[in-house]
């Protein structure tokens, strides 16, 4: 009697998928390494943070990874939020703290085996639109969500850097990574606009520079995946 290892090989990944994980890994590494070495010429008082500069490669990686619908996203994912919600703690953004380590941590191992097995008779799960209704109701959702979490963050640490644009941005992401998991396209244009766009300006505000770098990059990327999946969706 065989074991069936197919739903194995559906949550780590093909041979390919591994091997674009790895050029995808050390193009983003010398993408970091020359970005962090540029910065610490033209940037006064630029301090390296391992726990940044490690959780913007894998972030990286992550990302585009999504893109191409690669199962690996998500371990490198995991990685990822681990590392820069302790970095965002370190640097007064409670939100995104928050964000990182009660949210994406968690949602990462339930969106994993959802794109391995979420489709019909548990297949890999494909891409979709989102129905107008749906979409009405993540809009409120997401509205609703930006005033609790504001809320939290004045009662939970009052004083603390920017709350109400963390807020935003938490409460954004919050829907924009569900989706994520649901491979559904609406995912990307919440990437885009009020997640990635107003992440740029709150850690360009903080000084988190190496940080601001890599959601100039994911806003770039969250174009160009738009534009796939969208093409695939139709």
């Amino acid at each position: 009697m065989t074991t069936d290892i197919r739903p194995i090989k559906a949550l780590i990944g093909t041979r390919d998928e591994h091997i674009e994980s790895v050029k995808v890994a050390v193009v983003m590494a010398i993408v970091v390494f020359i970005y962090e070495a540029i910065s610490s010429f033209i940037i006064p008082d630029f301090q390296l943070n391992w726990f940044e500069i490690i959780g913007t490669w894998t972030g990286l990686i992550c990302v585009w990874l999504a893109r191409t619908q690669n199962i690996l996203t998500w371990p490198w994912g995991i990685i990822s939020v681990g590392l820069l919600g302790y970095f965002f703690a370190t640097i007064g953004l409670p939100g995104q703290q928050w964000l990182n380590w009660g949210y994406f941590l968690i949602i990462q191992f339930w969106a994993w085996p959802q794109w391995a097995f979420g489709g019909k008779q548990a297949n890999v799960l494909p891409v979709t639109l989102l129905t107008n209704k749906a979409r009405l109701i993540l809009l409120a959702i997401a509205l609703l969500a930006t005033g609790v979490i504001y809320f939290l963050i004045d009662i939970i640490v009052p004083g603390s850097t920017f709350p109400l644009l963390d807020a935003t941005v938490v409460a954004s992401s919050i829907v924009a990574q569900y989706l994520l998991g649901l491979k559904k396209v609406e995912s990307w244009v919440l990437w885009l606009g009020p997640v990635n766009l107003l992440s740029i300006i709150l850690f360009f505000i903080a000084g988190a520079y190496t940080v601001m770098a890599l959601y100039i990059a994911y806003f770039i990327h969250a174009i160009w995946a738009l534009r796939t999946w969208y093409q695939e969706a139709r």
